[in-house]
């Protein structure tokens, strides 16, 4: 392992806002990755992986720094990677991820990057984000002098956040992984029929700072939230920023308290109907009748979300989205309106087929499907009709619409709430929707602050109460417009403003009162945040 080539592929950037675009402190974010690089003592190549629309923008940047590039033509859809930026744009973490994702996975194809090892005769290639302007190359040397010393491992890794490190690939990896179409982070994740310990116990993973391991930031400069909240966070050194190691600033990005101009992620409920009667559901509890959301009040939200560009929607709440009449007009609407991940939570149950096929080729990130059981009559115990033959129909006509389209998207992921009526089934319900379509959650059920029966099998809130982290975060709109702090407040009981005499801004301003409290550990004097039991939810 004499020469290290790092690797950066922006294969999974756009044309316009792309690291080669983007900038932070009057120079584009790749140059500042690149120049980090140059810092490395142990990285001897640099390659850079392009489309060829991003081409113009990125030459320049990578003659300064005396980095290859590998230009790929005109822009192609690859749903393998396409699947792999939906999911990471659903994860904060450096993984655990849908679809078995880890942040170093975003722009991986296999066969180009075993052209790039094999155009630069490279020992090993490390995977860096373009994006990842703050990597420490202390950290990066440190990765591939833990290679060194471990030289029957074919990928070493670190639990370093997104954007401080990168993962290091031996060439007879990267031959594997291109012959089977799969990502490299796919090794780190559980497969039912591959058991095997984690690696982060094993010589696979090299050792990091506890701080730079333990911190829930990312530190890629991928976004404009992310440019602000660096600044921010970095603003005093002036000259000193780019010779700044990790765990210097993990300390400062802990220490920025900062709530920003919008939400991360907008909840939007777009009717109050099911077709199913879930337990664990409050339309199955309460009296609740809203409107359905029209296209238009959509489109005023899409309009104004759209000013973030890494905004999250999920399409959700109450009821069952896909049964409003609008439902796909408003998903291609907030797509219209660039906002690029997606969420639809659905029961899939009330549709016919014509309708499921649609969303094969529909530009949804990830669709969660409620399916909390095995077993028909555990199905109909829980969700109140005998509908599972119907889903699973559903979703074998999804996948196959999805395939005839070429796409990776929507993952389909399956969504289990474990209760104490379907608890049996819970290991092998994962196992099985795991190899089937390569994702499942297991999530525990909500009281909706004691709105609706308790049916959780356990406790699972910390023993200390904590400020709501969602409070920073999320906002949710109901159907008819109003804005509530959170989604359990299903009946609207502590609105904090309408859609159509409020913007976003302002309804996400509204919401201080209530971060004040909570800071304060003042949560008590709001009925639901004293009564609910999922506050400590990421």
């Amino acid at each position: 392992m004499n020469h290290i080539t790092a690797l950066l592929s922006l294969l999974h950037e756009s044309a316009e806002r792309n690291s080669a675009t983007r900038m932070f402190r009057a120079e584009p974010v790749l140059s500042w990755t690149l120049s980090r690089l140059q810092r490395s003592k142990l990285v001897g190549s640099v390659a850079i992986i392009c489309w060829e629309d991003q081409l113009p923008a990125v030459r320049n940047i990578a003659e300064q720094a005396c980095a290859c590039v590998l230009a790929k033509g005109p822009r192609q859809p690859l749903a393998a990677m396409e699947a792999v930026s939906a999911a990471r744009r659903w994860t904060d973490g450096w993984r655990g991820g849908l679809a078995g994702a880890c942040d170093f996975d975003l722009g991986f194809h296999a066969p180009w990057v075993d052209e790039v090892i094999s155009q630069m005769g490279s020992d090993a290639v490390v995977l860096v984000h373009p994006a990842a302007a703050l990597a420490d190359p202390v950290l990066l040397d440190g990765l591939i002098e833990h290679a060194k010393s471990h030289p029957a491992v074919e990928l070493c890794f670190s639990q370093a956040a997104p954007g401080l490190s990168g993962v290091l690939l031996k060439p007879t990896l990267v031959q594997k992984l291109a012959a089977a179409g799969v990502h490299p982070g796919r090794l780190l994740h559980y497969q039912p029929d591959h058991p095997i310990r984690d690696q982060i116990a094993g010589e696979e993973c090299a050792p990091v700072p506890m701080r730079v391991a333990r911190t829930i930031h990312q530190f890629k400069l991928d976004s404009d939230r992310q440019i602000g909240l660096v600044t921010a966070a970095m603003n005093s050194l002036n000259g000193q920023l780019i010779s700044t190691e990790a765990e210097q600033l993990v300390q400062r990005m802990e220490s920025t308290s900062r709530v920003d101009a919008l939400p991360h992620e907008v909840v939007v409920e777009l009717t109050c109907r099911r077709a199913t009667r879930a337990i664990y559901r409050p339309t199955t509890h309460l009296p609740i009748d809203r409107p359905d959301m029209s296209l238009a009040m959509a489109e005023r939200i899409f309009t104004q979300l759209s000013a973030a560009d890494d905004m999250r929607l999920t399409l959700g709440g109450t009821g069952d989205p896909l049964l409003s009449d609008e439902a796909l007009n408003i998903i291609h609407a907030a797509s219209k309106a660039g906002i690029d991940a997606i969420h639809v939570e659905t029961d899939l149950v009330g549709l016919d087929a014509s309708r499921v096929r649609v969303l094969g080729n529909a530009p949804i990130d990830v669709l969660s499907i409620h399916i909390p059981a095995i077993t028909p009559s555990t199905y109909a115990a829980i969700m109140g009709i005998d509908a599972l033959g119907q889903v699973i129909d559903n979703i074998k006509t999804l996948l196959e619409s999805r395939q005839q389209h070429g796409r990776g998207v929507p993952l389909v992921v399956p969504t289990f709430i474990k209760c104490q009526r379907n608890l049996a089934e819970m290991e092998s319900w994962y196992d099985q929707w795991l190899r089937a379509v390569g994702s499942a959650v297991i999530a525990g059920p909500d009281d909706f602050a004691g709105q609706i029966p308790n049916l959780a099998v356990a406790e699972m809130a910390p023993p200390k109460r904590q400020p709501c982290t969602r409070l920073n975060q999320r906002l949710t709109i109901l159907s008819d417009g109003t804005a509530v702090a959170c989604e359990i407040d299903v009946m609207a009981t502590a609105a904090v403003g309408h859609i159509e005499k409020d913007s976003i801004a302002q309804l996400w301003k509204n919401l201080n009162p209530l971060r004040a409290d909570h800071q304060c550990g003042q949560w008590n004097r709001h009925s639901l945040c004293a009564n609910c039991n999922q506050w400590h939810r990421p």
